[in-house]
């Protein structure tokens, strides 16, 4: 089965992927930070046992190398905090990997789901009901006065982060942009760099846009707010976008073939060099300026063309020269030719 961020046909639209997270803990537990080792794998054994009968794979994370806990993380499976623990861990995943359920890390139970666009409240409707399942066999750390309890203040509340993923090539790059970041943060709305805060290392144009808080606010205030500055964020960068088609259309085209020959051809790719010629293309199906013979998925590339991923696609441990050389391998073999004019 292919994984959520590999599906085609859908257009490369300027929203990338949405993604709903709830933060839950098991009333009479301490959080799993306070936990000896022993009780973090009795902890995971009840855990476990609650969760037998859901249609789920589960990986013993502390069984995990190095390697393959970073290209969960690059999957967005889990974060680089978990990526870097030794401790007992557990890891549910659909066959999609779209839905997943995180055992024993900052709390007890963290459970997620990804979608491929703009779908946050799809997302929500199945966090819910998967939320509801679980609380059939346990109990949640619940406040009246403070919601849900986590083992940081910031999820307290619903427990829910909202965040969505926009390529913003153009908006991006305006002068001001790192100004309108601190006017949204302001807000209570992050919007970091997928690849880097700093937008200027942000290699392919990725944000990442979420809400800050989870207190004081319902499941469908925080998700309807992302989901406005979300709009109005894609909004601006299609306005940009349009903008410059329109009046250097010859430039942006030129930019765009010669993006996609170096991704055809190259013998050796750096990340920031692959994240860049691929935001490059992402941007033209975008807009109708370079069309594919066959569907590919530019999102999907990018996943899987970083560091550890590209480790998993060979089989074996790369320095970074071997990696330069087999992300341009990847790529050639995922990428299909396109429709000269």
């Amino acid at each position: 089965m292919n994984k959520w961020f590999e599906v085609t046909g859908k257009p490369q639209g300027i929203v990338v992927s949405s993604r709903i997270r709830l933060a839950r803990n098991i009333e009479g537990h301490v959080f799993p930070g306070k936990m000896q080792e022993s009780e973090k794998q009795a902890l995971l054994r009840e855990l476990r046992q609650g969760l037998s009968g859901f249609d789920m794979s589960y990986t013993d994370l502390r069984q995990m190398n190095q390697n393959e806990k970073k290209a969960l993380k690059e999957r967005k499976l889990i974060n680089s905090t978990i990526a870097g623990r030794n401790t007992s861990m557990g890891l549910y995943t659909s066959a999609d990997e779209s839905v997943s359920i995180l055992l024993g890390g900052d709390d007890h139970l963290r459970f997620q789901c990804l979608l491929p666009g703009s779908a946050l409240h799809k997302g929500w409707e199945i966090m819910d009901e998967l939320d509801d399942r679980i609380n059939e066999y346990f109990d949640y750390a619940f406040s009246e006065k403070y919601g849900y309890l986590t083992a940081f203040p910031t999820n307290m509340g619903t427990g829910l982060r909202a965040s969505v993923d926009l390529h913003l090539p153009l908006l991006s790059k305006e002068r001001n942009f790192k100004r309108l970041m601190e006017e949204i943060g302001r807000m209570g709305i992050s919007l970091k760099g997928v690849c880097g805060g700093d937008p200027s290392e942000n290699y392919g144009n990725l944000y990442r846009l979420s809400n800050q808080k989870t207190l004081g606010q319902t499941e469908k205030e925080i998700i309807e707010n992302v989901e406005r500055f979300a709009m109005q964020l894609a909004g601006q960068e299609r306005q940009a976008e349009n903008e410059i088609v329109r009046t250097k259309r010859g430039d942006v085209e030129d930019e765009i073939y010669k993006s996609f020959g170096v991704l055809r051809y190259a013998r050796k790719l750096s990340f920031k060099e692959g994240m860049m010629y691929l935001s490059q293309i992402r941007m033209g199906m975008a807009n109708g300026l370079i069309h594919m013979k066959e569907p590919v998925n530019i999102h999907s590339l990018m996943l899987q063309s970083q560091p550890a991923s590209l480790m998993q696609y060979a089989g074996r441990s790369l320095t970074e020269e071997e990696s330069r050389i087999v992300r341009a391998q990847f790529i050639r073999e995922h990428l299909p030719e396109c429709e000269l004019k």
